[in-house]
């Protein structure tokens, strides 16, 4: 996207942060967007966050398997470290119990119950960065992260983009070494 298109539509609020929504393809509809420029600098659209919203734009349709199967990743996760009080009938597991009494058997179900919020474009990293905020089925905040264009993981609202400059799994990683 063009810096100067962009911030003809951006609207910046009292704290630095830029607002504006666009349609995004992949998505087949508009979407909210929050631009969070780097720590210090002035609330100014910059040729980072154009390109970032250019890499969102360009994701192709076929990448919402990759969103499904991250979405049905956190589901599982959640219904492994967490209980939700749901009753255990006999013969399930926990995870079987979770996944009964919130109607989700795969990945598609669990993009079907997430519920897309919005898209954060964050400034000052060697990478681009967006992430694409879901509320899961699992009643989560997350962010499904954009590096450079491919969707490469998700994690929860208010990670630490840094870790994933050198390590694209990191959060997977970490959720794995959780469950065993």
């Amino acid at each position: 996207m063009d810096q100067r298109r962009l911030a003809a539509l951006v609207r910046w609020d009292d704290i630095g942060l830029g607002q504006f929504e666009l349609h995004v393809p992949m998505f087949d509809r508009p979407v909210d967007f929050v631009l969070f420029p780097a720590d210090g600098a002035e609330s100014a659209v910059t040729q980072g966050m154009a390109r970032t919203v250019e890499d969102v734009l360009r994701l192709e349709p076929a990448a919402l398997a990759t969103i499904e199967s991250l979405l049905w990743e956190e589901c599982l996760f959640s219904f492994q470290v967490a209980d939700y009080g749901v009753d255990i009938e006999p013969g399930e597991t926990s995870l079987q119990a979770h996944l009964r009494e919130f109607g989700v058997a795969s990945p598609q179900d669990a993009w079907r119950k997430a519920r897309l919020t919005e898209i954060h474009i964050s400034d000052g990293h060697a990478a681009r960065f967006a992430q694409i905020k879901f509320d899961t089925v699992a009643n989560n905040l997350i962010g499904v992260i954009v590096k450079d264009g491919r969707i490469v993981d998700d994690d929860d609202d208010g990670t630490h983009l840094g870790w994933f400059e050198s390590d694209e799994r990191h959060a997977h990683k970490r959720r794995q070494k959780t469950l065993k």
